[in-house]
């Protein structure tokens, strides 16, 4: 008598940014079945710079056969198509001025290095195809899937899309950031944040001229790939986002704390359109500040006025243990990434907790699975996402937090930034 068994049902992990791509590629190097579903075509946007940091892209890149940090670092630092490799220097500049308040000592070893850096800068868009390309086999990714229902439990799960299109898997993975489909959840703007961002292109030429000097001075061993600048009580760093044979791509925010509930700059209300449009008053407050070349260049009323900005609204979430994630579990879904923990931009932790979370999952599947991530059921399931959620619940918990507070150190009056160098200099001679 032969026995036959039907082969385990796919995870169907809903969005392909970076939590959901890392996982994909993790489940695919483990033969464990997947298929990720985007609701954007292949063209889609988001090539803005992250930083990367080593207690996350290292269990990635180990969990991925050790592979070294330089096979990454030159698929998505930012800056890879003239050798670099995503290099920041760290510092921190006065706007006013333009000179350098506080930087870190690259000759010791806790600063790491250009080879061996402990963070480095890569672009969303190419760090999402890395992770779609590193392995030898290809990750299952269908474009133009927008997720419209679901309904099952874990184990014997079915999902249903925009199209009309209908897949059966044994779990979903909510990776679709902020605003999921998969649930809904505690999505609140932080009340304290006003943040614009724009971005230029420039020539070669002409980054020369205005940038270069400021991000590679005589002091720096490569190029950094953020000009980190602090006002009072304001921040705008100027961030390289790629750079391609002909151009060079960059970004700019300006942020500051709400100004209380009449703050004519905050409005966690408008819609897209709205956040398009030039508020007058940002012009008359960036026309107020003293700042320096190249800060005024990039950020200036003048190059505000020929570019324009956007209007980001700085979002947090936190999906509650029990009124979220173990509701979701009932439901069939495990959420991971944005889905569940969204943090304000200030921190550059967001993206790193989305490779955590994916390294975490699939070790959690792993281990408790046949050596095939099988896991029996609805109950093994449960077992694996409990788990998963034990150890990444607490870590992003904390995150979320620091996110918050950092947010207020780099927002502190100048006075305070310069008292900090002050003392910086003096415990170092």
């Amino acid at each position: 008598m032969t026995v036959t068994t039907s082969p385990p049902k796919p995870i169907l992990i809903i969005g392909a940014g970076i939590s959901g791509l890392a996982t994909a590629r993790l489940l695919t190097e483990h033969q464990i079945p997947n298929i990720v579903f985007e609701a954007s075509s292949t063209d889609r946007g988001q090539g803005y710079a992250i930083s990367l940091h080593e207690w996350a892209f290292k269990p990635l890149l180990t969990d991925l056969g050790n592979l070294p940090i330089i096979q990454l670092q030159k698929a998505v630092a930012p800056d890879r198509q003239i050798g670099g490799l995503g290099w920041i220097d760290q510092a921190m500049r006065d706007v006013s001025t333009g000179e350098t308040l506080m930087a870190p000592d690259h000759e010791r070893p806790e600063g790491g290095s250009e080879e061996q850096p402990v963070v480095f800068r890569s672009n969303r868009n190419a760090l999402r195809q890395w992770l779609c390309d590193v392995g030898e086999e290809e990750v299952d990714v269908r474009y133009e899937h927008k997720l419209t229902s679901f309904s099952g439990s874990l184990g014997n799960m079915k999902a249903k899309f925009e199209h009309g299109a209908v897949f059966e898997g044994s779990m979903i993975i909510a990776a679709d950031g902020l605003h999921s489909t998969a649930v809904t959840a505690n999505n609140k703007p932080n009340p304290n944040t006003v943040v614009f961002h724009g971005d230029l292109r420039l020539s070669h030429s002409d980054f020369n001229k205005l940038l270069l000097p400021h991000m590679r001075p005589p002091s720096s061993p490569s190029l950094s790939n953020i000009l980190a600048g602090v006002g009072d009580s304001f921040n705008t760093p100027i961030t390289i986002s790629n750079i391609t044979p002909s151009k060079i791509h960059l970004d700019w925010s300006y942020s500051r704390a709400v100004r209380g509930p009449d703050d004519p700059l905050f409005n966690p209300i408008r819609t897209v359109q709205e956040a398009k449009v030039v508020p007058e008053e940002l012009l008359r407050e960036i026309g107020a500040r003293t700042m320096a070349s190249p800060f005024r260049d990039v950020i200036g009323v003048d190059a505000i006025r020929e570019r324009g900005c956007y209007n980001w609204l700085s979002c947090s979430v936190f999906v509650t243990r029990e009124e979220g994630l173990k509701k979701g579990l009932e439901k069939g879904v495990l959420f991971m990434g944005d889905s569940a923990h969204a943090m304000p931009i200030f921190g550059g932790e967001g993206g790193n907790h989305a490779l955590l979370d994916a390294v975490e999952f699939v070790r959690e599947l792993v281990g408790k699975g046949d050596g095939a991530g099988v896991v029996g059921g609805k109950e093994g399931l449960e077992k694996v996402a409990n788990g998963y959620y034990d150890s990444a619940y607490r870590r992003t918990q904390g995150a979320v937090r620091r996110c918050r507070q950092r947010f207020l150190l780099l927002h502190r009056p100048i006075e305070q930034w310069r008292e900090l160098a002050v003392k910086r200099d003096q415990a170092a001679e």
